[in-house]
């Protein structure tokens, strides 16, 4: 891993003073049975501007704000990519999309029976089952084929898909049964996760529970479908505010460039639909309604644990796998919904809160910068793991700052998506371009929170420009792989730019012989046992 965090208040520092204390209590790894539960959160396509927990005062999210004053809030946690399966893969594995080779959001079916793109790391589910630990999927996982448990997982629920076109009439993999829900598929996973959790009272081993939601899922033509669910019409009445901004020109262009005669494409397209939900109140009521819809399945949940007694010994974690747009700079989704693509502060911004009472410190509020690669080293160091090895991750624990410790910490977060590689230090955002023609950035985001004036060829800012530029340049030629590194003439899994873009070309006339992505078997599987 990265950078070893010293200090007084980490976990490790602790148990070390304790045996200076009391020589004769012997210092030994704690057993699975006394380790924490833990429940793993994950919402889909979250900008954590949605939740009043980060000021939002028009989306009603009281049970999510409640779980952030239950503990730590993270202001400043940073998404790795910009879609679903590289973000998840990063949060799972604690590596970068050039390490994991999961560029862009995965098929929904890959070819290969019984694939998974991320086996062959070690990934926080299959750590866990090794460690004793009974684990759980419930909701979204699109990062390989859906039909049997994968990575370990004991519990299997979750849907043939990664994408979402409705949240209604669904088909469903229950633990190996195939059958259609009806009822809002927000409701349907967080009925399974209750269900799961019933189930490990009295057991003697803890339980680990992924539940990803595939809510609140911003994307079109989802989120311009009328709104139906419970909450529709109370946003009906008071849509909540977005951003009003010209159409980005790239999102313009997009939609014209697919037309041979250059004029504006319209229904059917990604460009068009994007287009269609920018200053769309359709969209933001969609995008409320559902918000709060998993804010009630969160509220469901804690009430279960509560009712069950497994609240105090159980670390709650809530987060989104990448942010999203709802307008800013005239642009409408992940950083995959435009072409070029490009990456507001906003696709990067992800909620992260971590509760668990007596343990976590309540209404703590941290403003450290917090990479998506970082929860998988501070999970094993909290949950006494810590001598178990993420080869190569660029991730760094942050276990202590959960027990209010200051420690020493560089403030500086990392993100890629395809073409585009971005680093957030300090009021700083400079994101660079892989070799398309298209302009670097530098962003002052302290004067220019709105990503406005592109300082990038301001000479006053050229030392700024060169030390970002450096440390962006060092951090990926430290966390990559050949195969997987684009930039460097590396490929992909499964898919990269050819299906929503056509556009391979930029990696196949840059490296000649590049490999076309590919799914296969990887040499050997990750095991602790």
């Amino acid at each position: 891993m990265r950078s070893t965090l010293k200090s007084a208040g980490s976990l490790a520092g602790l148990s070390l003073l304790f045996a200076s204390i009391f020589p004769g209590a012997a210092a030994q790894e704690p057993s699975a049975a006394e380790r924490p539960n833990l429940i793993l959160i994950v919402s889909d396509n979250q900008s954590a501007r949605l939740l009043g927990a980060y000021g939002n005062n028009e989306i009603a999210t009281p049970h999510i704000d409640a779980l952030a004053r239950s503990g730590v809030l993270f202001r400043n946690a940073f998404a790795a990519s910009g879609v679903c399966s590289p973000a998840r893969a990063a949060l799972l594995t604690g590596l970068m999309p050039s390490q994991t080779g999961i560029h862009v959001a995965l098929p929904p079916q890959p070819e290969l029976e019984g694939w998974s793109a991320i086996e062959e790391f070690r990934n926080l589910p299959q750590t866990l089952a090794d460690a004793g630990y009974f684990t759980g999927l419930v909701g979204k996982y699109h990062l390989g084929r859906h039909e049997r448990p994968q990575l370990g997982f004991s519990w299997w629920v979750t849907f043939p898909s990664g994408h979402t076109t409705t949240f209604y009439d669904q088909e469903v993999i229950d633990n190996g049964r195939h059958y259609r829900v009806e009822k809002h598929l927000t409701d349907f996973w967080t009925d399974k996760a209750i269900e799961f959790i019933g189930q490990r009272q009295g057991a003697g081993e803890p339980f680990f529970l992924y539940l990803s939601y595939n809510g609140p899922y911003m994307l079109p033509p989802t989120v311009l479908f009328p709104p139906r669910n419970r909450h529709a019409e109370r946003y009906r009445q008071n849509p909540p505010s977005m951003p009003h901004e010209p159409i980005h020109p790239y999102l313009e262009a997009w939609a014209r460039g697919r037309s041979p005669t250059g004029e504006m494409v319209r229904e059917g397209t990604t460009a068009w639909r994007a287009i269609n939900a920018i200053n769309n109140p359709v969209a933001m009521i969609n995008t409320a309604a559902e918000t709060t819809m998993v804010d009630d399945g969160v509220g469901r949940l804690m009430e279960a644990l509560e009712e069950q007694g497994l609240r105090d010994n159980t670390l709650v974690i809530y987060t989104s796998d990448q942010g999203s747009r709802f307008g800013h700079g005239g642009l409408w989704g992940n950083t995959s919904w435009s072409f070029p693509f490009t990456v507001h502060q906003v696709n990067m911004e992800v909620p992260l809160m971590f509760s668990q009472p007596g343990r976590v410190p309540e209404g703590a509020v941290r403003d450290e910068f917090i990479n998506q690669v970082d929860v998988f080293p501070t999970l094993l160091e909290y949950l006494d793991l810590e001598k178990l090895e993420i080869q190569n991750s660029g991730g760094r624990s942050f276990a202590s700052m959960l027990q209010g410790a200051e420690p020493e910490w560089d403030s500086t977060a990392f993100f890629e998506f395809v073409t585009v590689r971005v680093v957030r230090s300090g009021r700083w955002k400079y994101m660079k371009r892989f070799d398309t023609g298209e302009p670097h950035t530098l962003f002052d985001l302290v004067d220019d929170p709105g990503e406005k004036r592109n300082l990038i060829d301001d000479p006053a800012h050229a030392d700024v420009v060169a030390d970002l530029d450096g440390r962006l340049t060092d951090f990926f030629a430290r966390y990559s792989a050949p195969e997987y590194d684009l930039w460097r003439g590396g490929s992909a899994k499964a898919i990269l730019l050819d299906t929503h873009y056509g556009q391979n070309h930029i990696f196949r006339d840059r490296f000649p012989g590049w490999r076309e992505p590919f799914v296969e078997r990887p040499a050997s599987v990750f095991r602790d046992r």
